[in-house]
């Protein structure tokens, strides 16, 4: 407030208006200054109670953190058992897997030697094959050991019927 003389002078704000509509006026500064004080009086208590909040969650969660960390000894021995089980289970199944390989590489190899000895075997017979002369064994058992053809009465012959074997029930007899 501001005298002037000895009359009490109040010191008054003017609005002017621009254009054709009418603006709010403002509120009463001291009055305003009031309203202000509480509203900032109510927001720092909100502020307050909002940090008095996260102080607790920030300490409930501590508190749970303590918790978790803290393990009972009958869930460590659980943990520990469940960890040794899947220790052992893999072991075992990376042995299974080695052992099944090897097994693999095992009869590839005699496979392998199966084939070779198959070409082999081929082979001597192809050369045993080539090194009879049939002409020559005929001429040798028909001059030096007697043999002949056999004559017509001498062949029998017989049919068979639908299946391909036979049952001999006795001795086929000597001439």
């Amino acid at each position: 407030m501001r005298q002037q003389g000895n009359a009490p002078h109040k010191e008054k704000t003017v609005n002017y208006i621009d254009g054709n509509t009418v603006r709010k006026l403002q509120p009463n500064p001291s009055r305003r200054s009031e309203e202000t004080h509480r509203e900032l009086v109510e927001k720092q208590k909100r502020e307050r109670e909002h940090r008095e909040r996260k102080r607790a969650v920030r300490a409930a969660a501590r508190r749970n953190q303590e918790k978790a960390m803290q393990m009972s000894p009958g869930y460590v021995m659980f943990l520990v058992l469940a960890t040794a089980v899947m220790v052992a289970v893999s072991g075992v199944y990376l042995m299974l897997r080695a052992e099944l390989t090897g097994r693999m590489k095992h009869v590839a190899s005699l496979k392998s030697e199966v084939l070779d000895l198959k070409t082999s075997n081929d082979a001597e017979q192809q050369r045993i094959d080539t090194s009879i002369n049939l002409d020559e064994i005929r001429q040798k058992a028909m001059g030096e050991l007697g043999m002949v053809y056999p004559g017509k009465g001498q062949i029998q012959y017989f049919e068979i019927d639908s299946s391909d074997y036979m049952n001999q029930y006795q001795d086929i007899p000597e001439k």
